[in-house]
């Protein structure tokens, strides 16, 4: 299969390059002369892209990633058209028993044939964080040691590992070397850390911020806190929510003028409720309700993302950064963040073809997986 007459990023320096795609085995191929045969994929005028990456994703049209027993398909079919071609279900703060069955599900759900976005590693969103900044989920009252989280990444059965942790918590320094040592990257959130101890927990070994902004301590100029911290040190890469619920537009310019692209990865942090549209709906046990796309707990609070990624990325292309720096934040970091980037991420020769075509508004045209076309707009099948 090749993808012909468009305009291909490539991964190499990230710059878009007149060129024909060719994939085999599912991997990258080539990048080749223009020019092809009828069997090919014309994408003229298109953009090519790798695919996104969701590491912060709960689920979508009514699948709930944290149950012990759901099936995944309906999800996974969804989050494909969406230009989402790899997602870390994530795991919301429950206790060790209930994250356990959930993380053997991801396990059965990541071997199961899909006809879309691969399973790519998953997300412990807890539960080892704070009480007071736990946002819609309720963390359980048991001790943050090292000795559970050698458990829970035992669970993860080798997929990779993400780990929210907040580093006020008791024994966090150890746990955060425990995650490191067992190959889990710890994400520093729901916290209300001072910049102190997060500084601590970046020696330690923690790489990531979890929803930048979202459940944290506010930044105070004489005390700056986790934001203070995750903001300045180049060793974190932050996640960053586009909805424009979690964050407006003014910090999203911020956040991206004092991190950059190459330390910023674009997450949806959708639930169950994404992509069904306003209503009332169950989580956890909870009441979520959907009102003009806004998603709120019983108590008012912002409770989730109901839009993809997709969406999020249209956002921040509004806001006139350019295409190729969005793919970076939302299909190379999550990558890299996995420990995968050397399989998948950015269209280069022996990765896997996981690629959107798109418009230059990223309006998905064509979805390949594994070089396996997915999904492709009405338009273009015409």
């Amino acid at each position: 299969m090749n993808i012909r007459n468009g305009w291909v990023l490539r991964g190499e320096d990230n710059r878009f390059v007149s060129a024909k795609l060719c994939v085999a085995e599912g991997k990258i191929a080539a990048f080749s002369a223009q020019g092809g045969s009828e069997e090919d994929f014309d994408a003229t005028g298109l953009y090519v892209i790798p695919g996104f990456i969701d590491t912060h994703n709960h689920g979508s049209v009514d699948v709930e990633f944290a149950e012990a027993d759901e099936d995944f398909e309906k999800a996974r079919m969804w989050l494909a058209a969406q230009g989402i071609t790899g997602v870390a279900p994530t795991i919301r703060a429950m206790p060790l028993e209930e994250i356990e069955a959930a993380q053997r599900n991801v396990r059965r759900e990541a071997g199961k044939a899909s006809r879309g976005a691969k399973i790519l590693g998953m997300h412990l969103e807890g539960p080892f964080i704070s009480y007071h900044r736990s946002g819609a989920m309720v963390p359980p009252r048991i001790d943050c040691t090292p000795e559970s989280v050698q458990r829970l990444a035992a669970a993860g059965g080798g997929l990779p590992m993400l780990m929210t942790m907040a580093p006020e918590r008791e024994n966090a320094l150890a746990a955060i070397r425990a995650a490191k040592e067992c190959g889990v990257a710890v994400s520093l959130g729901h916290s209300e850390a001072t910049y102190e101890q997060c500084e601590e927990a970046i020696e330690a070994g923690a790489v990531r911020a979890t929803h930048v902004f979202n459940a944290m301590k506010p930044l105070y100029h004489r005390e700056t806190g986790i934001l203070g911290a995750v903001l300045t040190d180049d060793r974190v890469t932050c996640e960053m929510i586009c909805d424009l619920v979690h964050l407006d537009a003014a910090i999203l310019r911020l956040i991206y003028r004092q991190k950059g692209p190459d330390r910023i990865t674009l997450i949806s942090d959708s639930g169950r409720m994404s992509g069904l549209g306003d209503g009332e709906y169950m989580v956890g046990g909870g009441l979520r309700t959907v009102k003009d796309g806004v998603c709120l707990n019983q108590e008012g609070r912002i409770a989730g993302s109901c839009v993809s990624m997709l969406a999020g990325a249209k956002n921040l292309l509004k806001l006139g950064i350019p295409l190729e720096e969005i793919s970076l934040m939302g299909a190379r970091n999550p990558a890299r963040a996995l420990g995968i980037e050397a399989l998948t991420g950015s269209l280069e020769i022996g990765k896997a073809a996981d690629i959107v075509v798109c418009d230059g508004k990223l309006d998905i045209k064509a979805v390949f997986v594994n070089g396996n076309r997915v999904f492709q707009a009405e338009a273009e099948r015409a």
